[in-house]
């Protein structure tokens, strides 16, 4: 899969629910001995009033977070879950 594949795909959080945009709006971290992706850096976008968002800070998500990559979307899990 090329970057421009997964580039238009929307980051999902599965813990809250929320949406952090796209993967072109986020920078990813790399090992530097390897070359792997350690990280992406995604926007922490939170509501700042109806149907409002703004960008507070970023989200460090590890690589080994993501859960599933779909056709459209990103999915991870931020926190744990303790029923799986």
């Amino acid at each position: 899969m090329r970057l421009s594949d997964i580039g238009i795909k929307e980051i999902i959080d599965l813990s809250t629910g929320i949406n952090h945009g796209r993967l072109w709006d986020a920078e990813m971290m790399f090992e530097k001995s390897t070359g792997k992706i350690k990280a992406v850096l995604v926007p922490s976008l939170q509501s700042t009033g109806l149907f409002k968002k703004g960008i507070n800070n970023m989200y460090e998500l590890p690589w080994g977070s993501i859960v599933i990559v779909g056709d459209d979307v990103i999915i991870f899990r931020s926190q744990p879950s303790d029923s799986l």
